[in-house]
């Protein structure tokens, strides 16, 4: 810890005098690229922003699909610890679960996000972390379908994390914040010129706490620097790097009931604050990326973006699992605790070029992208043997009957609930899977008139899970699986109607595709499943541009749609065909400034997800909702600063409403027969947070202070039926920051 706290003394007294030089660009001659974009930070209004999602030249107005972007303006008055915190601010976008809370598991429109749904810079990073928010430019959010434009991407949308560029003027922050349960966090943030045509920025972080779950507690650090060359009047080159190291307890909550009747219950016998695991369980995870970003224009028509990007992450995991409490013959409920230990590691290379260009032919302008991109990944998954009974550590193998387990505990009895030691465990075996993936697109932007406008894109995907390895180091022996390969073109069709500059109509249809893992019941592979979106919506700005009211509807409809067999060979993969999946919805916000002092943000959507036609002995029940999706979201943030009377106050507040929804699993027909109509799933409560907040700036010093979860609402987050973890109950967050 202690060369920690001098290693970020160090960096800041460095990057203090490199920001004292004094040097300017030539902002006549050099073109810097925008990652800051001016209008956008001005008024608030996403509308008038040129994302960087898109990779295309298109401006939101002209892009026929919603696009949401929350600034750092807002993720700082908020003060969002977390990108979950952020997301809120995003209508329609929902937490599905959080095993073990050990990370953040995000959905959309009834799709679950997952590693190819979210990107940081542009490019794919693994989701299993907390991403730190506090090094955010802004998070971008691309609705719907967005295959043509990503590949093999979840139907609901994508999630960009920009991170903050290099900026030629001298400046940054220093900052201090602390909350409940002895939470604290010293950051900084400091930028400069080095020269006339190199600029520097240097993020960092570190942040402690414990949790209002006893025993619960973490530890991140976080660095990320950057440097930015301006290269020639038309070439500039970014490169940044981006470490975050999380070490924490993971944590399953208080975990839910088996009834005799063999349906499950949610425990409410339990406080939130008890925790119920071993006082010794850990996960510790590290993700470092690197990332080198080109930019360059050729002339006034065309101009080329290149980014390459270098990750690597991994998950050191040891806990007990699976929270589900059962009766006994003496009917007292107890948790025989399996337990889980993994050790994981990604190494992932990719690189992507786009190409944009903008002509007329004729009397017709046209927006040319041409783009290629490509990955390459290997995932290395460890196994261990518990050392003393020599039974496998799995999480898979419930209760504990076939793997290791760590005693039992009985739910009147605390003094139970956090005692064993940690099992000494060996490694068992190493499965590494090789993961290939390229795409070439093209897209076209026409304005056939000043008001009506076409898009066309196509895309070919190539993607390859190659030939697995399975190394026992008990037996000292390898094992090698066949790979697979899927293909698949993946078209989009737009038609925008733009009667003035603040009013956008469209009408899109995009077809995605998800490869899908494992075998059938013959042993052959997956066929990929095939995604239709038909999306309708309108974009309008009103209040001189600086309020942006956005309204889509939309269907998606997977056709192809494939799940777990109930009964199979273990460490077998094997699916069925289980029929088609139906999201219908409608999304509404409304985001700006209608006053340079005044921020709102707010938003509703409506979606209904069910499965349709599937089989008759073994699908799931049809027209029965998703689990883990929320029927309805709404969210609503005011934030004020006053230039009269009390100069410099700022009050804010916000409201966030997640609908009812089910947890566990859905019910197969095979299944509601069998149970006499009793559901496998969890019936789980709609809920409110509502928090205020309330900040004072004078001079260089800012101080921001917030309580949480106001009105202490108690709800949980559920992954399937086991890890049932109680959302944060009312809480204060106070930061002070200074100005360089």
């Amino acid at each position: 810890m202690k060369k920690q706290i001098i290693s970020l003394g160090a960096l800041l007294i460095v990057s203090s005098l490199s920001a004292q030089m004094q040097f300017q660009p030539e902002s006549d001659t050099i073109r810097i690229q925008q990652i800051e974009d001016i209008n956008l930070h001005k008024t608030g209004n996403p509308n008038i922003a040129k994302p960087m999602s898109s990779k295309s030249n298109l401006t939101i107005m002209e892009n026929p699909q919603p696009v949401a972007i929350v600034t750092h303006e807002i993720i700082e008055q908020q003060q969002s610890k977390q990108l979950s915190d952020v997301l809120q601010n995003v209508n329609g976008l929902y937490i599905t679960s959080s095993r073990g809370n050990s990370q953040d598991s995000f959905g959309g429109r009834g799709f679950n996000f997952g590693n190819d749904n979210i990107f940081k810079n542009g490019a794919r990073v693994n989701s299993g972390v907390f991403p730190e928010v506090s090094g955010l430019e802004r998070v971008e959010v691309l609705k719907g379908g967005n295959a043509m434009l990503y590949g093999n991407v979840a139907a609901g949308g994508v999630v960009n994390l920009i991170t903050k560029k290099p900026r030629f003027a001298n400046g940054g922050t220093v900052g201090f914040s602390g909350g409940s349960w002895n939470s604290y966090k010293p950051t900084v943030d400091l930028y400069g010129p080095l020269s006339k045509s190199i600029a520097f920025r240097v993020n960092g972080a570190y942040e402690k706490a414990d949790s209002f779950r006893d025993v619960v507690e973490s530890e991140k650090y976080y660095f990320n620097p950057s440097i930015l060359f301006n290269i020639g009047e038309n070439s500039q080159l970014i490169v940044e790097a981006d470490y975050l190291k999380n070490d924490f307890t993971p944590d399953f909550g208080v975990g839910s009931i088996t009834n005799k009747d063999e349906s499950y219950s949610m425990n409410t016998l339990l406080p939130r604050n008890a925790f119920v695991g071993a006082d010794w369980q850990y996960q510790n995870v590290q993700q470092a990326t690197t990332g080198i970003t080109f930019n360059h224009q050729f002339n006034d028509v065309w101009t080329l973006n290149a980014v390459a990007s270098y990750q690597n992450y991994t998950k050191d995991y040891f806990a007990t699992e699976r929270v589900q409490w059962e009766y006994d013959n003496a009917n007292r409920l107890n948790w025989k605790r399996p337990l889980g230990k993994s050790y994981t590691e990604q190494n992932y290379t990719s690189l992507q070029v786009n190409l944009n260009g903008e002509f007329k032919t004729g009397s017709v302008n046209h927006k040319i992208l041409v783009g290629s991109d490509g990955d390459y990944g290997t995932t290395d998954s460890y196994t261990f043997l518990d050392k003393a009974s020599g039974k496998l550590i799995d999480r898979k193998l419930f209760h504990g009957t076939n793997g290791a387990a760590n005693g039992t505990i009985y739910l009147d009895d605390p003094s139970s609930w956090a005692a064993g030691a940690m099992p000494e465990s060996i490694k068992n075996d190493r499965n590494r899977i090789p993961t290939q993936r390229f795409g070439i697109y093209a897209q076209d932007f026409i304005e056939l008139s000043d008001k009506f406008k076409v898009l066309a894109g196509l895309r070919y995907s190539y993607i390859e899970n190659k030939d697995s390895e399975k190394k026992n180091f008990v037996t000292n022996d390898s094992k090698n699986s066949a790979g697979s390969v899927n293909r698949a073109f993946s078209p989009k069709a737009g038609l925008v109607y733009m009667p003035n500059t603040n009013l956008s109509l469209f009408a899109t249809y995009t077809n995605s595709f998800v490869a899908n893992t494992g075998v059938d019941v013959n042993d052959s592979s997956l066929k990929p499943s095939i995604i239709d979106q038909f999306e309708l919506g309108m974009k309008k700005n009103f209040w001189n541009d600086a309020v942006a009211l956005n309204l889509s509807l939309y269907q998606i409809e997977n056709r192809n749609f494939y799940q777990s067999v109930e009964y199979s060979t273990p460490g077998k993969d094997v699916k069925e065909f289980a029929g088609k999946m139906r999201s219908r919805g409608v999304e509404l916000d409304i985001t700006g400034n209608p006053y340079p002092n005044l921020s709102i943000i707010a938003g509703a959507s409506y979606n209904h997800s069910v499965y349709l036609d599937t089989p008759a002995d073994f699908g799931y029940v049809e027209n029965q909702r998703l689990v883990r999706t929320p029927a309805t979201t709404a969210n609503a943030s005011v934030f004020y600063t006053f230039n009269n009377y009390v100069k410099g106050l700022k009050l804010g507040a916000s409201v966030y409403f997640i609908g009812d929804r089910i947890a566990g699993w859905n019910d197969t027909k095979k299944t509601d027969k069998e149970r006499n109509g009793v559901s496998r799933f969890l019936e789980v409560d709609d809920y409110v947070t509502a928090s205020i907040s309330a900040g004072y700036d004078w001079k260089k010093f800012s101080v921001m202070g917030k309580v949480g979860n106001l009105f202490d609402s108690v709800n949980y987050n559920y992954h399937e039926n086991y890890s049932v973890n109680p959302i944060t109950p009312r809480n204060f967050y106070v930061t002070l920051t200074y100005k360089l």
